[in-house]
């Protein structure tokens, strides 16, 4: 009875050691993706924001109220002093290259996470794929 059991938890470990793996195996495929081409994985709204035909932030300002409007001053804007479009182009390549950057980053934790998961669950499945062989 007890090989039995034994027998049935070795085989549950290794099932659930290959789903882990599979898991964190496809995750950090996606995130190798993103380490080496970070704009197929860069979120819809911040490539968009950055592309030449979306509307410049500067356009859209409005007052921005943290709480409830009668508990906050409302202050009034300050003068918009417009913007050449050389000057929006250049702040718009600015600050895609450092989403690009920050995709990268976020990549490169996912890929390290799904390492030492990868790396956790292996040992685990030999271990007990090796239980299982021998019961």
């Amino acid at each position: 009875m007890k090989k039995i059991i034994f027998e049935i938890y070795s085989s549950l470990v290794c099932f659930v050691a290959i789903v882990c793996c599979s898991v964190w195996l496809g995750m950090g495929l996606y995130g190798l993706v993103g380490v080496l081409e970070p704009e197929i994985t860069l979120d819809k709204w911040s490539y968009e924001m950055y592309q030449p035909d979306y509307p410049s932030p500067s356009l859209m300002a409005e007052p921005f109220i943290l709480g409830p409007p009668e508990t906050m001053e409302i202050k009034k804007p300050e003068p918009f002093l417009p913007k050449s479009d050389k000057q929006i182009a250049e702040e718009r390549l600015v600050n895609y290259e450092l989403a690009l950057k920050s995709e990268v980053r976020k990549n490169k934790q996912t890929l390290f996470k799904s390492l030492i998961a990868v790396f956790i669950c292996l040992p685990l499945f030999f271990l007990h794929w090796r239980f299982v062989r021998l019961s």
